[in-house]
């Protein structure tokens, strides 16, 4: 494949920096990225809804007691 320059008139072919070698490898590891992340999406759809489950710790955490707290509410029945 002839370069076309600025005026129009065609040179000498544009060297490649990679060769074919180099570029089917990192089309390669392209695609070894794609099926990875493609696995990682495919995992998260089989996930629950997170609202659900950060509902479910909340009200959890929120029914143990905290020592370092002050129950003011006996303070003000008394």
């Amino acid at each position: 494949m002839e370069s076309v320059d600025e005026q129009g008139t065609q040179g000498p072919p544009t060297p490649s920096f990679m060769g074919k070698h180099c570029l089917a490898a990192a089309i390669s590891h392209l695609h070894n990225q794609i099926n990875l992340i493609q696995e990682e999406l495919n995992q998260f759809q089989t996930l629950g809804e997170s609202s659900l489950v950060c509902n479910q710790l909340i009200s959890s955490i929120e029914s143990i007691p905290d020592n370092f707290i002050l129950d003011t509410t006996s303070l003000i029945d008394s």
